[in-house]
């Protein structure tokens, strides 16, 4: 499949606008998930979709500056309210089950998936961003991962285009398939301008024909 630089053009190969809603996870840490889920969450609502957003758990959390917070963020562009988006928050900047058993929580899959789906009706379309990798901690009993698998739904995968992001996609899509979840698309989140000759699209295109979104 092409790659694409069109956001609508890549929403509708990936039929997300279709689904009950998307996970939106990640190869790691600080690769753009919520710049992200902002933009697919502003091209879902183009198609007049009704989006619930859902930060389950936020650590690393601004009390002073809510604004810097990705659940503000993700609530901003689908028109909810922050608060409600990410009900388990936490200040220190270390994986949520860490930063939770810190102020004396502790976290649970199913308690986040039941958050998640918290107030949500039949005629909404819920978008979660899970915290870290496909594979990072998120609560006490289980990973992003597990909390794919509880929610059902179709999964976007964001990485950072740059050199080495090649191997943690294909891990992120291998372990994916391994548990029985279908991965929508992937987004090549261009953040820096690329060195002389890189291309990781192409480089994808032999491995996946899964839908490939390279932003500017």
């Amino acid at each position: 499949m092409d790659v694409m630089s069109d956001l609508q053009a890549w929403l509708a190969a990936t039929g997300l606008a279709r689904a009950r809603g998307v996970f939106v996870t990640a190869t790691d840490t600080g690769v753009g998930k919520t710049w992200v889920g902002r933009q697919v969450i502003g091209a879902l609502r183009t198609h007049g979709l009704d989006v619930v957003a859902r930060k389950p758990v936020e650590s690393g959390w601004n009390a002073v500056d809510m604004t810097t917070t990705d659940a503000w963020q993700l609530g901003q562009a689908a028109g909810n309210d922050p608060a409600q988006v990410c009900p388990y928050h936490f200040h220190a900047p270390l994986s949520p089950p860490r930063a939770a058993a810190l102020e004396g929580v502790t976290l649970n899959i199913a308690t986040l998936q039941q958050a998640c789906w918290a107030g949500v009706t039949g005629q909404q379309y819920l978008l979660v961003e899970g915290a870290g990798g496909f594979y990072s901690p998120l609560a006490a009993d289980g990973l992003n991962a597990d909390l794919a698998v509880a929610l059902g739904l179709p999964v976007l995968l964001v990485t950072e285009d740059r050199v080495g992001c090649l191997s943690p996609v294909l891990l992120s899509l291998e372990a994916a398939q391994r548990r029985g979840l279908q991965i929508a698309g992937i987004a090549l989140n261009r953040r820096n301008p690329p060195p002389f000759g890189m291309d990781n699209a192409a480089d994808l295109q032999a491995f996946t024909t899964i839908p490939l979104w390279q932003t500017a």
